[in-house]
This record gives C-alpha cells, structure tokens and sequence, in this order.
C-alpha cells in the first residue's frame, strides 16, 4: 500500500513539473515570438535603434559572411548601413522551427527571408535561409537576443 501511496505522489509531482514546463515554454515562446515580430517591424519602419533595442546590452548579430556586430550601438549602426543601401520597406519573414529552453537561455532555430530593393535597383533582392538565435532572460524578466546568426540559402 505504501508503494502504492509513493507511485502516486511521484506520478502527481511529474505531472505538476510537467505541467509547470508546459506554461513556462508557452510562456516563453509568446515571449519570442513577440520579439520575432518586434524585429519584422523593425525593418519594416527601417529603424535600426528599434532593431538594436531587441538585442542584449552585449548582444551579437553576424552577418552572413562572417562580419559581426557586438552591443546595441554597432547593431543599429551595421544595420543602418543596410536600410541606407534600400529604397522602401524591408520585408522580413520569421517561421520558427524549433524552441529549446535551459535556465535563462532560448535557442531558436528556423528559416528567413528578407525582400527589398536595393538603391539603384529596378528589381527587387531577396535572400532566405536559415538562422539561429539565442535569446538571453533579462533581470527585468524580458527576452533579449544575445546572439543572432543568419545562414542564406545558395
């Protein structure tokens, strides 16, 4: 009977801390996909501050051929380069594909795209590819990009 009774607490605790990692990564995952949309809008209203606000105080963004941007200011400042090299809109897509969650760190995975026209251009460009993102949990309880890292498609 004592067996019993212990199967059952266990059985109960494991669903309690399922249940707890179940609302956590829900949780967790609204909270990226609000700052995937963030980041689209971003482009869209071609703000490179914005865009850099979405990144950790010490956050990483590489570029697809190995350039890379560390902390706020050389985000926007790279990223500024980009919206001057465009006319119009920066259309991004986000589609994430997978979303692992250890302590205060969020690795995600999944594919891009970015469609624009560049300055001189009668044609619009487009690039897609796949990513890795790790979002970092601020002390404020918000979710940061840490480090951010495109791979385009050939």
């Amino acid at each position: 009977m004592k067996t019993l009774v212990g199967l059952m607490a266990l059985i109960c605790f494991v669903g309690m801390v399922f249940a707890f990692s179940e609302d956590r990564s829900a949780e967790i995952r609204q909270a990226i996909d609000t700052g995937n949309a963030k980041y689209i809008d971003a482009f869209a209203r071609l703000d490179s501050k914005g865009l850099a606000a979405l990144y950790d105080k010490d956050g990483a963004r590489f570029g697809p051929k190995g350039a890379s941007a560390r902390g706020r200011e050389a985000i926007a400042k790279k990223v500024n380069e980009f919206i001057q090299s465009v006319t119009g809109a920066i259309r991004v897509t986000i589609d994430t594909e997978d979303l692992w969650v250890v302590d205060d760190f969020a690795y995600e995975t999944g594919k891009y795209s970015y469609t624009y026209r560049l300055v001189g251009q009668e044609e619009e460009s487009y690039i897609k590819g796949h990513y890795v993102t790790v979002w970092k949990k601020q002390s404020d309880g918000a979710w940061r990009i840490t480090a951010d890292m495109g791979v385009p498609n050939d």
